[in-house]
C-alpha cells in the first residue's frame, strides 16, 4: 500500500499539539514539560509522586501551554490506561509521548556497578519494570490512537549505560534495561513506520538532577567530566531540547535513532 504525504508529516501547529510526558516530576521529565509548554502545547504530565507533580505544575504555571497532571503507576496497565484516557478526554488527541519515567531503583552511589553475584532476581525484574515495562505499556496503549490518525511520535529515554562501555554509568540490571529500551524503540520504528509512527531514543549520561546532586561525590563527578569532550555535563534542559526535537515536526523524517545528549561522551 502506498504511503501518503499525510502519513509522513503533520502540519499541526505546535500550540495545537498534545503530548504525554512520564516521569514529569523528575529533573528531565519536568524540564521536558516546561520546554513543551513554552510552545503553547498541551501536556499531560504523569508521575508516581503527587508531590513532585505539584512541584512541576507550580514551576510551569506561567507558561502558555496547558498542563494536566495525573498521578499513576506506569508499571501497571491500569495506570497507563488512566493517563491515556485522561489525555484523550481532555484534549481530544495525542501527537506524541515522552517516556521519561525510569532510572535506577533506590538510586544512590552504592547502586553503581554492583557485582553480578550480589544482584537479586527481584531487583533485576524491578529494574526492568520501571524502565522497560512502563515504556512498553505506554507505547502499546497509544498505538491504536496513533494508527487511527496516521501520526504519532514516541521518545523513549535510554542511557549511555545501554551500551555498557564505561564503568559507573549503571549496573548489571540498569544497563540491561536501558539496552532493552533501545531495542524496543527500534522494533517499534520498523513495525509502525508505515502507519505514521516515529520512535526514537534519547541517551543521557550523568545528569545532575536535584535528586542526583543529593548523593553524588566530587571525585565521581570529576571522572565523568574527564570523559566528556566538551568538559561539562548535559543538563535536564539539554535533554528536554533533545526530547522536544524528536516530538516536534522538524524530526518527522527521523525514526529508529538513538541520540546521545551527553556532552560528547561515547
Amino acid at each position: 500500500m502506498a504511503v501518503s504525504y499525510q502519513t509522513l508529516r503533520s502540519d499541526l501547529p505546535l500550540d495545537q499539539r498534545t503530548y504525554i510526558v512520564s516521569g514529569a516530576g523528575g529533573g528531565i521529565g519536568g524540564a521536558a514539560v516546561a520546554r513543551l509548554l513554552r510552545t503553547g502545547a498541551n501536556v499531560v504530565g504523569t508521575d508516581l509522586s503527587g508531590k513532585r507533580l505539584a512541584g512541576t505544575a507550580e514551576a510551569t504555571q506561567d507558561l502558555p501551554g496547558k498542563l494536566e497532571v495525573v498521578k499513576a503507576d506506569l508499571t501497571t496497565e491500569d495506570g497507563v490506561a488512566q493517563v491515556v484516557e485522561t489525555a484523550l478526554e481532555t484534549f481530544g488527541s495525542v501527537q506524541g509521548v515522552a517516556n521519561v519515567a525510569g532510572g535506577m531503583v533506590n538510586i544512590n552511589q552504592d547502586v553503581y556497578d554492583v557485582p553480578l553475584a550480589d544482584y537479586s532476581l527481584q531487583d533485576f525484574v524491578q529494574m526492568f519494570a520501571l524502565n522497560v515495562n512502563s515504556a512498553f505499556l505506554m507505547c502499546r496503549a497509544l498505538e491504536p490512537h496513533f494508527f487511527a490518525q496516521q501520526y504519532g511520535k514516541i521518545v523513549n529515554v535510554a542511557s549511555l549505560a545501554a551500551f555498557a562501555n564505561r564503568l559507573e554509568l549503571g549496573n548489571i540490571a540498569y544497563n540491561s534495561a536501558k539496552a532493552a529500551v533501545v531495542a524496543l524503540t527500534q522494533t517499534i520504528s520498523v513495525q509502525s513506520g508505515r502507519k505514521g509512527v516515529r520512535a526514537n531514543c534519547i541517551a543521557p549520561g550523568l545528569v545532575l538532577s536535584a535528586r542526583v546532586q543529593q548523593f553524588i561525590q566530587d571525585d565521581y563527578m570529576q571522572r565523568h567530566l574527564d570523559y566528556t569532550t566538551l568538559g561539562d555535563l548535559a543538563t535536564p534542559d539539554d535533554l528536554a531540547e533533545g526530547i522536544a526535537f524528536f516530538l516536534e515536526p522538524q524530526s518527522d523524517a527521523v525514526t529508529g535513532e538513538t541520540m546521545r545528549v551527553a556532552a560528547g561522551v561515547r
